[in-house]
């Protein structure tokens, strides 16, 4: 059996798994069926790395202190929900976030730590957002009632490494470390 997948991550608090739960309700009744997200788990990828070998993971955490040290926490705000591949065919709904340089660059600064390391990663655009629900067949967000929201604002202050485990009732999320940023 291969390695579990890994990736690096800033985890969502509670305050934005509450509004994710409120947006997945509403995604429920107005798209129909789907495989949602465990709330527990949500997080925005900063790079996700696939299968790892376990003896791998206190390099890879010595590798995240070594990009969080120096980085500040930062804050984020909640921006609305989006759709892949696009609005009107959506195959995943997802939450986004206001853009902030400083996500943008920690994300950078990682990817590149880890190309310097020659730790394979997927070189995917960065795309800040958390995954609410996967559809089987495409759907038109534009049917969805989502309630407006007030956005959540949070500090981000770890950069956490996590490990993709599938259970029968869907993907679940290990947390295996984090490194606090400043």
């Amino acid at each position: 059996m291969p390695d579990a997948p890994l990736f690096f991550a800033i985890a969502a608090p509670d305050e934005v798994r509450s509004l994710a739960g409120r947006l997945q309700d509403e995604a429920r009744r107005s798209l129909g069926p789907a495989r949602f997200a465990a709330l527990e788990g949500l997080h925005i990828t900063l790079a996700f790395l696939g299968p790892a070998d376990a003896a791998e993971v206190p390099a890879l955490l010595g590798l995240a202190g070594r990009v969080a040290g120096p980085s500040r926490g930062f804050t984020l705000r909640t921006a609305g929900t989006g759709g892949f591949p696009r609005p009107a065919r959506t195959r995943i709904l997802w939450l986004a976030f206001e853009p902030q340089p400083s996500l943008a660059s920690l994300a950078e600064r990682l990817r590149a730590a880890l190309t310097a390391a020659r730790v394979p990663f997927d070189g995917k655009p960065f795309l800040p957002h958390l995954t609410l629900a996967r559809f089987r067949e495409p759907v038109d967000l534009g049917r969805a009632a989502f309630p407006a929201l007030q956005p959540v604002v949070f500090r981000a202050g770890a950069i956490s490494l996590f490990q993709s485990v599938q259970e029968p009732q869907g993907m679940r999320y290990r947390l295996l470390g984090s490194a606090p940023l400043g």
